[in-house]
């Protein structure tokens, strides 16, 4: 009976183990003479306003059936879930490390794909415009100065 126990016990342990991953990475851009921000990411983000003078951005990743070994793999060493900046004179480009982000295939049953949800949140300055998501510009200091 006690076997019993202790198997069941594992084998539940085991499968929640495997039931979701979360991680939460954060990353800043400098944005000091910027005047214009591009966002060309891989699925949907949220822009929001904040009183810091870098870009800021929280991508939370849960997923589900995979072993941690894979996700820090993915995290890690395939950079799937970075953004990156490129920035040339005063327009800053965000964009995903990886645009494609194929289904990851668990690797005892390689017909299944794994379930991957990303939720990213973009702060920017607040002295930049956010009525058109994908393309950002600074406000000026007049328009600033007239909001407040």
């Amino acid at each position: 009976m006690r076997i019993l126990t202790v198997l069941c016990f594992c084998l539940s342990f085991f499968q929640i183990s495997k039931a979701q991953l979360t991680k939460v990475l954060h990353q800043t851009f400098d944005v000091d003479s910027v005047e214009q921000i591009t966002i060309n990411l891989t699925g949907d983000y949220k822009v929001e306003k904040w009183a810091g003078d870098k870009i800021l951005t929280e991508t939370k990743v849960e997923i589900y059936d995979t072993t941690p070994g894979i996700f820090r793999y993915f995290i890690e060493e395939k950079k799937r879930y970075d953004i990156v900046a490129e920035i040339n004179n005063m327009t800053a480009s965000l964009f995903s490390n990886d645009p494609e982000r194929k289904a990851i295939k668990n690797s005892k049953e390689a017909d299944k794909a794994c379930y991957e949800f990303v939720h990213v949140k973009i702060f920017v300055p607040d002295e930049f415009n956010i009525d058109n998501p994908g393309k950002l510009s600074r406000e000026t200091s007049e328009a600033h100065l007239k909001k407040d």
